[in-house]
């Protein structure tokens, strides 16, 4: 019989005093700590950028299509045909090329100065990400973990709940 290995993860209860900052920061902490161990801190997904224009690190995608790779482009939260995101680009992905998605994980070394650690981010209007829920809509797509020019790490999820703590617990 295989042995059950029991992770130390934090989560808000029903019983739980409410600290989002607080609460996100030690589940990320507990993340880094047992994800590196498994060999899995994000999962990812090898694309083609068909889109017609350079996709920046980062920026949400979603799925175009298929030929020998998935084929995406960068999602808009105004346009309701960029959705649902199927992650964020590791690095920019020049249109024609290859690259990678985060799809959930630990996205680090990414610029994530103009926000705050316990940020929930999602599509910005034009594209990219945002800490403001666009009015018409998109789901969170991720939550800073830690704030940075330089080493930034955001906690890729998919994307669906309303960013409210229910929605965290759920899987964001």
């Amino acid at each position: 019989m295989a042995e059950t290995t029991i992770y130390d993860l934090p989560f808000p209860t029903d019983t739980d005093p409410v600290d989002v900052a607080g609460d996100i920061q030690a589940l990320a902490e507990r993340i880094e700590a047992v994800l590196p161990g498994l060999g899995l801190p994000y999962f990812t997904h090898e694309v083609t950028n068909n889109s017609g224009a350079t996709i920046a690190k980062g920026d949400p995608i979603y799925a175009t299509g298929f030929t020998t790779k998935t084929t995406v482009a960068k999602s808009i939260s105004t346009d309701i045909a960029t959705f649902p995101v199927i992650g964020l680009a590791t690095t920019s992905i020049s249109n024609g090329s290859d690259g990678v998605a985060i799809i959930s994980g630990i996205f680090t070394g990414v610029n994530t100065s103009s926000y705050t650690a316990g940020n929930i981010l999602y599509v910005g209007t034009t594209g990219g990400l945002t800490a403001t829920k666009p009015a018409g809509g998109s789901g969170a797509v991720g939550v800073v973990l830690k704030a940075n020019s330089t080493t930034g790490v955001i906690l890729v999820t998919p994307p669906k709940g309303n960013g409210t703590w229910g929605a965290v617990k759920a899987g964001l």
